[in-house]
């Protein structure tokens, strides 16, 4: 009893370990110094003076060929990269429109910038990355601009984008609408499906009486119509013409031989009666 107690606590010991290994190796390594004053440099220029659109920044950066973050929307990604590449700072041209996106989208909700705040810098979950939250004020809420930068000599930035920091009621509120709009769309398409499964009954019955009609309209067609009997008044007529063509030709023959109707073995045609043996029947 005692043997089997002593396995299972070395058994929870040797998971406890293992944990607490796990949990050490997941400890992100610090950023360099240097590493940290680039991209912190970066992030605060673009926060602070590029996205408020600061004349005196965009005339002696673009030098009045750029005024604001339109002419890089209007000038789409490879402008905006062609732009920072000269000015040696090299950016993603789509990453950064999104991120200008975004700040648009905070200054509507939050009001017009104010100010920048303190900035911070970690790598990112796989490690290749460096993510700088720049604290940022704005008339109504505060908020975060979070930059991307790849973990390389050039310090690219890849994206960026404004999170506004809500209250704990602004959040609750967002999570109903959420919640609400969700349900009000499952309710619409159930409402939907359930009068799309009740018209099943009135298709089915226009079908039916559409079929019951058709049926009937042929029915009416095939009773008008006079049945193919075998023996027509057309066909007898045919067949008296043609007795009268045989009785003719046997006459001719008969006053070429010499002989005539009042001789004995004259041809006389009494009456035309139907033959029943088959041979003779008119097919």
């Amino acid at each position: 009893m005692v043997k089997r107690n002593m396995k299972k606590f070395l058994s929870v010991l040797c998971v406890c370990i293992c944990l607490f290994g796990l949990t050490a190796c997941d400890q992100t390594k610090p950023v360099a110094p240097e590493d940290e004053e680039i991209v912190v440099g970066y992030s605060e220029v673009i926060a602070g003076y590029l996205l408020p659109e600061a004349p005196e920044v965009y005339g002696y950066f673009f030098g009045g060929e750029i005024t604001g973050l339109d002419d890089f929307t209007n000038g789409g990604a490879e402008y905006t990269e062609v732009i920072f590449d000269s000015l040696g700072f090299p950016v993603d041209g789509n990453g950064f429109l999104t991120g200008i996106e975004s700040w648009k989208g905070a200054v509507k909700e939050a009001g017009s910038f104010v100010s920048i705040g303190e900035s911070t810098v970690k790598y990112g979950n796989k490690g290749d990355t460096l993510i700088v939250d720049t604290d940022a004020q704005f008339e109504n809420k505060d908020a975060v601009v979070e930059f991307i930068f790849e973990d390389g000599y050039n310090k690219k930035l890849t994206s960026f984008a404004v999170n506004l920091n809500y209250t704990f009621g602004e959040k609750m509120e967002k999570a109903g609408l959420n919640t609400l709009l969700g349900m009000g769309i499952v309710f619409i398409v159930l409402i939907l499906l359930t009068l799309l499964i009740g018209c099943f009954d009135f298709i089915n019955k226009a079908q039916s009486s559409a079929a019951s009609r058709k049926k009937q309209s042929e029915e009416g067609s095939g009773t008008a119509q006079t049945p193919a009997g075998p023996v027509t008044p057309a066909a007898d007529a045919g067949d008296d013409e043609i007795a009268a063509v045989i009785a003719a030709a046997i006459a001719a023959y008969e006053s070429e031989s010499g002989s005539s109707a009042g001789e004995a073995g004259g041809y006389f045609v009494r009456s035309i009666k139907r033959s029943s043996n088959s041979k003779w029947n008119k097919q």
